[in-house]
């Protein structure tokens, strides 16, 4: 019920309290006064002029000292020292006040009494009132959230007990890696084993968790954030407890946006089957295993069982932190990391063949719209040069599935990094073809391999995506930045996009390039404005929304087929076949040899000329000198 009050209003209806408090003080203190006779003190000027006094003074020193902040989140102790704070600050200010006014007929004793009226007034009105909200939350109990609680120390206790206060949430469980505590009762709530996650989960229809251990170590909160993820949960990090009490952060504030809500469409159940066929008991290859798609596809392969992951990456931390994560949750999984460029092709090679490759999923690449336009050169390079070095790579090993992950960018592009994709693809479709001209290498023939691709559109929480950035611009109060307010996208979640990636990967036959059915596409403004509505929750913060202006190569909208008829149904509901045609594999094959040399001779403008004449509907929006 409170929560459907904005809490202006809510510190309104507090202030109107306080001016009737002082009212009723100023009326005792006249009573008190002539306590004698007793007669009823009148409404004259003298009144009215005395409450109008108080109010100005008062009232402005208690919003100073934060009394209408939140005192529910305060305890008694440090709403009566506010209080007397106030009262006695303001007295000061009244006191000078009548000195100047010099009112006619008013007891000198009068301004002395209603200050102690006014604070046991009060003191009392806000015990009251605090008692009387409690009862209400806690008979709608059955209503409120229920939160797990992964960590049962001190600040896990800490967070327990602040929820008893709060509306909307009830902690039901704690959650510890320590065997000692398992069964325990603390803070009256019972402590269970991560292994309990999923049964208590479904048991009180949990769907968050706060993770509550400040002093663990980074390998440790892998560990419960790969726990809580295993069950479906949502999780948000504690802040300092302080800042809890003190109403700066809200437990709200402590979860990320759920990505559902943003869609506002379920997500696409995988097909397990599908999930499974070319990665268990094979070792998979992953390139880019570092960035946002390709890490996650790493942890989903991991789960999948495959008898080697193989994780390739040109970042140091990137590589780094995926394999600690990936051997802390899999320490019998054989975890191989090379750092290296996928352009260099004897690397590429010896990594496939020193671990048997079966499955290669190649997520290795410059994505950032912006940057590949001031640099242009440099993202055709890596995307185009660096997927046919795989996929090459690929033919002549033991691989026996290749998937290229790619973009909706890549239909009429207007920017060089959707142009490079769409040329990546058509050179997996080139290496594809001359893969039975192959010759033996080593005296050893080559396993045919599948080559595919997968086009989607923007993945949510992405590493340079739109969420992340609203994300940390509502953390600053706003606003939020949007380049148009007609730019649509198709969305969907990095899970999404994985499991995608790996289910076509089990349905290709060869050369397909597949599509993900992800609904109508979503308008970026109306975006921006739902996850200032899921995030402020109704309460004061008002976070604007500003335009600022297409940026290089930015297209309004985009578009999954150059034409809408050119697709196919597959075995999945919500996967499909794209039937476009490219240009002939001799032009490919003149093309990437005339891009080669290109890219060697820094020649940009003939860089670009490939990138037309391979590349239906490009046209260059705008492009940063490089």
């Amino acid at each position: 019920m409170l929560n459907i009050i904005p809490r202006a209003y809510k510190k309104a209806m507090l202030m109107v309290m306080d001016i009737c408090i002082f009212a009723a003080a100023i009326w005792a203190a006249f009573a008190v006064r002539f306590i004698a006779t007793f007669p009823v003190p009148e409404f004259n000027d003298n009144y009215f002029k005395l409450l109008g006094i108080i109010a100005l003074a008062r009232i402005p020193v208690f919003i100073k000292l934060g009394l209408y902040r939140s005192f529910l989140r305060f305890p008694s102790e440090r709403i009566s020292s506010i209080s007397a704070q106030g009262v006695a600050i303001s007295t000061i200010f009244v006191a000078a006040a009548l000195y100047l006014a010099e009112l006619e007929g008013l007891p000198r004793s009068v301004p002395f009494i209603e200050p102690f009226v006014s604070f046991f007034l009060l003191l009392s009105s806000r015990q009251f009132l605090g008692k009387q909200l409690f009862k209400m939350s806690s008979s709608g109990i059955a209503k409120r959230e229920r939160i797990i609680i992964y960590g049962a120390g001190l600040a896990g206790i800490q967070m327990a007990q602040s929820m008893r206060v709060m509306e909307g949430l009830k902690a039901v469980a704690f959650i510890d890696d320590d065997p000692s505590k398992w069964n325990m009762l603390v803070a009256d709530i019972k402590v269970f084993p991560p292994s309990a996650i999923p049964r208590l989960s479904e048991k009180h229809n949990v769907r968050r968790a706060i993770i509550a251990a400040p002093s663990s170590s980074s390998v440790d909160r892998r560990k419960m954030v790969f726990n809580l993820r295993k069950a479906g949960l949502e999780h948000g990090e504690m802040p300092n407890f302080l800042d809890i009490v003190n109403g700066n952060v809200k437990i709200e504030d402590l979860f990320h946006v759920n990505a559902n809500e943003l869609l506002q469409r379920e997500a696409v159940e995988p097909n397990r089957v599908l999930l499974k066929e070319v990665v268990s008991n094979n070792a998979v290859m992953i390139t880019g295993a570092g960035g946002s798609i390709g890490s996650e596809l790493s942890r989903q392969i991991a789960a999948l069982e495959p008898s080697c992951l193989v994780l390739f990456d040109s970042s140091e931390f990137g590589l780094y932190s995926i394999d600690m994560e990936i051997r802390q949750m899999y320490p019998e999984l054989k975890v191989v990391p090379i750092l290296g460029s996928v352009l260099n092709e004897k690397l590429v090679r010896a990594a496939i063949t020193n671990n048997i490759v079966a499955t290669v999923y190649h997520a290795a690449a410059y994505k950032h719209v912006p940057l590949v336009e001031g640099n242009p050169i440099e993202g055709v390079r890596n995307n185009v040069i660096g997927t046919k070095t795989v996929a090459e790579a690929c033919a002549v090993t033991s691989v026996k599935n290749f998937v290229l992950v790619s973009t909706d960018k890549a239909v009429r592009p207007t920017n060089v990094m959707g142009a490079s994709k769409r040329v990546a693809e058509l050179a997996c479709q080139f290496v594809a073809s001359q893969a039975q001209h192959i010759q033996a290498v080593d005296g050893i023939l080559p396993v045919p391999t599948k080559f595919s691709a997968v086009r989607f559109g923007n993945v949510l929480d992405s590493a340079g995506s739109v969420v992340p950035l609203f994300r940390k611009q509502i953390a600053g109060g706003g606003p939020l930045t949007v380049t148009h307010e007609d730019v649509t996208r198709f969305f969907m979640t990095i899970p999404e996009a994985s499991q995608l990636v790996i289910q076509a990967s089990a349905m290709s036959n060869g050369g397909e390039v597949f599509l993900l059915d992800m609904g109508e596409p979503i308008r970026v403004y109306d975006l921006a404005q739902r996850m200032i509505d899921l995030a402020t929750r109704g309460n004061e913060r008002e976070i604007k929304i500003k335009v600022t202006g297409l940026r290089p190569g930015e297209k309004l909208y985009e578009e999954l087929l150059v034409d809408a008829n050119t697709s196919e149904e597959t075995t999945h509901q919500k996967i499909y076949k794209s039937l476009e045609r490219g240009p002939s594999l001799e032009i490919v094959r003149e093309q990437l040899l005339l891009l080669d040399v290109a890219l060697n001779e820094q020649n940009l403008d003939l860089v670009l000329a490939v990138l037309h004449e391979l590349v239906e509907g490009y046209s260059e929006n705008s492009l940063a000198s490089n």
